[in-house]
């Protein structure tokens, strides 16, 4: 195999040649070095181009790499949980899934959704601007199909909804409102609310139509149907928050996201309704008697009536006290103390 020479070893061979030219009998070397230097000239142009990256000046990347991570971290979350409260609400099951998270302008993704379609401006307190939500017609006639006791098939032939459509249809809205509002919570408490809602994507415009939006699209299948999900984040509503976009915050390693998830957690269940009962227990009945009782009949009860009773939490005895009388003459339940396990 020829030997590559070094582009020295071709200059040394270029100026031999020169002076040997000018010498008789040196013809046999000139001839040579031409033959040996095109492998070297071969070998320059065999060497691996630089990789260029596409990048369009006019419409620059309003948000950086971390962000879009921690973007499609949240919205992914937001996919989960939103699957899980959309099947218990129609119960059916029902899969969300995220598919893509990118930059373009605000006209691309008009142009990108279908027309008549279910097109909302979300208004996003204490920040200033809106978000676009769109639900594709393939999924949402189904759902209202679902919703009012059908199968849940999509329509032959897509047509505007009604205003009835669009009342019954606000719940699952109101609903991925609330989840979309715990994916956010991580970086900004935020108050979603439908602000405008139409048919047409062109009669909403929540920003210019050159400007830059982050499009989050999902996939949502509810057995043979399949539809997408399209939220359309303007990139100049981030600016203010974006010193908050951490994403260490939502590895889980962190000690401090584990205790603001306990904060949450037990905020959350704070809100939740639970049922309690004050019981005298002891008294047990034949199901004849029960069913022969009348007005006037007097039942007798194995506990005296200012003794110790157990007041229930969900049905489960969880604390001790007496039956009292209020200010008001009304039945309270005075708590003395938790109740001793047996």
């Amino acid at each position: 195999m020829a030997k590559i020479l070094s582009q020295e070893e071709v200059d040394a061979l270029l100026r031999s040649h020169a002076k040997g030219a000018a010498k008789p009998g040196s013809a046999p070397t000139a001839a040579a070095a031409p033959e040996r230097a095109a492998p070297a000239q071969k070998a320059k142009k065999a060497q691996p181009q630089k990789k260029v990256s596409l990048y369009n000046f006019r419409r620059p990347d309003r948000v950086s790499r971390e962000q879009m991570r921690t973007l499609h971290f949240m919205h992914d979350r937001f996919a989960r949980n939103f699957s899980s409260s959309l099947s218990a609400y129609l119960r059916s099951i029902t899969e969300v899934n995220l598919v893509s998270v990118e930059q373009l302008s605000y006209q691309e993704f008009l142009l990108s959704v279908p027309d008549p379609t279910c097109f909302n401006a979300i208004a996003i307190r204490p920040l200033e601007g809106a978000f676009a939500l769109e639900v594709n017609p393939q999924l949402v006639f189904p759902i209202i199909d679902k919703m009012l006791g059908g199968p849940g098939e999509p329509l032959k032939q897509i047509r505007t909804m009604t205003d009835i459509e669009q009342s019954i249809f606000d719940g699952v809205l109101k609903l991925a409102l609330e989840d979309l509002r715990e994916a956010w919570r991580g970086i900004i408490d935020l108050d979603f609310k439908i602000q405008a809602r139409e048919t047409s994507p062109q009669l909403i415009q929540i920003v210019a139509p050159n400007e830059v939006v982050i499009l989050v699209v999902f996939e949502v299948k509810m057995g043979a149907v399949v539809g997408m999900i399209n939220l359309a984040i303007p990139s100049i509503i981030l600016e203010p928050v974006a010193t908050k976009f951490d994403q260490e915050m939502y590895t889980g390693y962190k000690k401090s996201s584990t205790f603001e998830e306990a904060r949450l957690l037990m905020e959350s269940l704070k809100r939740c309704d639970m049922t309690i009962a004050a019981e005298i227990r002891g008294t047990t009945l034949r199901l004849r008697d029960v069913l022969a009782l009348q007005r006037g009949d007097v039942v007798p009860l194995t506990r005296r009536f200012d003794a110790v009773l157990d007041l229930t939490v969900d049905g489960i005895p969880r604390y001790q006290g007496y039956v009292a009388l209020n200010a008001n003459n009304k039945r309270v339940f005075q708590v003395t103390g938790l109740r001793e396990e047996n």
